[in-house]
């Protein structure tokens, strides 16, 4: 199979999973909103806030380096899944020994229990690792994609028992273990390729890769504090009911970036990475990236901000409408952090990984006061001054990595996510005319929704066809995928 057919494979199958997974997670979010408490969602987001973080630990950075190395030996992978293995046990015994520390810090105590539970999947990530990593490096995704979604259905499902049998925060915590166990089980069992570690632990010739590892833990460190550094700032100056207002429609518009990027970045890794020494292809490749998640990214926001109310009302529940503004809102947060994500495979794929670890420590020095100053007029305070700081991270990003790396010029860099904007505004007010004085929720949606979408799709027919055509492409029905920067 050529490469080309390989990247549609994978990216077919991918969008399978990351559909089938947004899919059982909104059902989890929308039964679930309505068997526990803001407050138990409020005690999970410290403890996602607290083991999202540690997490990163579990592999020392080293899973990327396979992935962009072009030769690695068996024995350096054996020794590699061995450091894993024992870093995430490791891990999972910090967390129990902290626990009652990170209680204290938020001033929950029931946060201990749940907190110490949770810890251990750190442990059950790291038996399946390295099989999976492997797995992408071939471009292996159609069972990758069969285990994710099985995974998540057995999550889902117990997740949803325990919180009708009374377990609050624990269906949360039960959700996040299972989630886990069932992905380390399933990748060893239909994902490895025979692949077996061996008994050697050769440190010594590991050492490259978990040093250029360790500049990419940093790296995701970094991110990861950036990604949770608001949860805890809010958490801690608003308290966990405000937190638990607030984290909701925060996950809900986070969930769209989480589903639609990985579907192409997540390929892109690997090809980027098969592409190393050929300039002009990385600036194709990462063009056709920004270009194709903010296609997808942009209409999906600027339908969730313009029909928030209708949102929270239908998914949610009515407990929830004082979110319904902070979900507008943080839907254009959304939508410009959206754009800034797949810088991390240019670099990652590239092995740029000491540029990685600067450019993401330069993001959470930033961004952590920025929250702070927004938290002092509230959780739409933060959003706002999020909002702001991603806008001018978009530029940034291109000056100090894109520029570099793929030799991008700034018109061509920013026509990738302006066209489809364009497109996104055209066919947003197509959306509100069609559905303006329509009396109720379901039908302002009912009306809206397939209006517009049908207005985008013609608008990128005419101002964006390049990406229609990679849709079409990707899809299998037509062959062509150009790669060449949008025009307007």
């Amino acid at each position: 199979m050529s490469v080309k057919k390989e990247a549609f494979s994978a990216v077919r199958w991918t969008t399978f999973a990351t559909v089938g997974r947004v899919i059982l997670q909104t059902i989890q979010l929308v039964v679930l909103a309505r068997l526990i408490s803001p407050q138990d969602f409020g005690m999970m987001a410290m403890i996602l806030s607290v083991t999202a973080f540690i997490q990163l630990f579990g592999d020392l950075g080293v899973s990327t380096t396979i992935i962009y190395s072009r030769e690695i030996s068996k024995e350096v992978l054996s020794t590699l899944y061995w450091l894993n293995l024992f870093m995430g046990a490791l891990l999972s015994g910090l967390v129990w020994v902290a626990s009652p520390w990170v209680a204290s810090f938020y001033g929950t105590p029931g946060l201990e229990i749940p907190l110490s539970l949770a810890g251990s999947s750190f442990f059950l990530l790291a038996i399946g690792q390295q099989a999976k990593v492997l797995a992408e490096k071939r471009l292996a995704f159609r069972p990758i994609a069969v285990v994710e979604l099985a995974s998540a259905t057995i999550s889902t499902v117990l997740a949803i028992l325990v919180a009708y049998l009374g377990g609050g925060v624990y269906s949360l915590v039960v959700a996040v273990t299972a989630l886990a166990a069932g992905n380390s089980l399933l990748y060893w069992l239909f994902v490895r390729d025979g692949w077996l570690p061996s008994l050697d632990f050769r440190f010594r010739e590991a050492l490259p890769n978990v040093k250029s590892g360790l500049y990419l833990l940093g790296a995701s460190l970094a991110n990861t504090a950036t990604l949770q550094a608001d949860v805890m700032i809010v958490g801690r100056m608003l308290g966990s009911a405000t937190l638990g207002f607030y984290t909701v429609p925060r996950e809900l518009s986070l969930k769209v970036m989480l589903a639609t990027n990985p579907i192409v970045t997540r390929v892109g890794t690997p090809l980027i990475a098969k592409a190393q020494g050929d300039k002009a292809l990385l600036c194709k490749i990462y063009l056709a990236t920004i270009r194709m998640t903010s296609a997808i990214n942009f209409p999906i926001y600027a339908a969730i901000a313009a029909f928030r109310n209708e949102t929270v009302h239908i998914v949610l529940g009515p407990n929830w409408a004082q979110s319904a503004d902070l979900l507008g809102l943080m839907a254009i947060w959304g939508m410009f952090r959206a754009l800034g994500n797949p810088v991390g495979s240019l670099l990652y794929g590239t092995g740029h990984s000491r540029l990685a670890l600067y450019q993401a420590l330069a993001v959470t020095a930033v961004i952590i006061p920025t929250i702070y100053v927004g938290g002092l007029w509230g959780a739409a305070g933060v959003v706002i001054a999020l909002t702001g700081f991603y806008i001018l991270f978009v530029f940034a990003v291109w000056l100090f990595v894109v520029r570099r790396i793929t030799g991008a010029g700034l018109l061509e860099y920013t026509l990738q996510w302006v066209v489809p904007l364009i497109v996104t505004v055209l066919s947003l007010g197509v959306a509100l005319l069609a559905s303006y004085g329509l009396p109720t929720d379901i039908t302002r949606l009912a009306v809206g929704l397939p209006v517009g979408g049908t207005a985008y799709l013609a608008f990128s027919w005419l101002l964006n066809r390049q990406w229609c055509e990679a849709m079409l492409g990707m899809a299998g029905i037509t062959g062509r995928l150009k790669l060449a920067p949008a025009k307007s």
